[in-house]
């Protein structure tokens, strides 16, 4: 049809040129992290220009919260993210930060409650891993193991390279090894 008339026949069309095999990139696995877990990195490299003034104080706050945690005192850990949390309602971390505070002291209710909230807001995929994953720390402190597993290779799935939830399931499956007899594995 887009020959030329009075041309003669139309030549057949040249074959396809192959294309080059596009190579995929590795799939991601929970032993391999292909990323870095922005999670682990201050919070405070999460402001930008474009950050409002209350976000950012609230990521400030969080950030000086995850140290007051890492050091083991929750008391300030909950004054200074509860602070966070009222001023900026709809940042996520410091949901989560409070929720492992409350794992800390054991109280999953409250935890369970800031990690519903915490999935309710938008968030970077790091930080909904790192939701996944300390969802599994409350379901282990609970007592079940099964609903922990589950969601430590959810956050995995959301982002490979979740620290918290690579080392659980590293844990976890080791302990599992262990528990069995020599000699016991899978039928032939």
């Amino acid at each position: 049809p887009w020959a030329r008339r009075g041309a003669g026949p139309a030549a057949p069309p040249p074959p396809p040129t192959p294309r080059p095999a596009k190579k995929r990139p590795p799939t991601p696995s929970p032993t391999r992290a292909p990323a870095r877990d922005i999670t682990r990195e201050p919070l405070t490299r999460l402001i930008d220009g474009s950050t409002p003034p209350r976000d950012a104080a609230a990521l400030k706050l969080a950030e000086r919260a995850r140290e007051e945690l890492n050091e083991g005192t929750t008391e300030n850990a909950f004054e200074l993210l509860d602070t966070a949390i009222k001023n900026a309602p709809n940042v996520q971390p410091p949901y989560v930060l409070r929720a492992r505070a409350y794992l800390a002291e054991g109280a999953t209710t409250q935890a369970r409650a800031d990690l519903d909230k915490a999935a309710a807001i938008s968030a970077p995929a790091p930080w909904v891993a790192e939701a996944a994953a300390v969802r599994g720390m409350m379901f282990e402190l609970e007592g079940n193991r099964t609903e922990a597993l589950a969601a430590y290779r959810r956050a995995l799935r959301i982002f490979p390279g979740n620290v918290r939830a690579r080392d659980a399931l590293k844990r976890l499956t080791a302990t599992d090894a262990s528990r069995e007899p020599a000699g016991a594995g899978p039928p032939p």
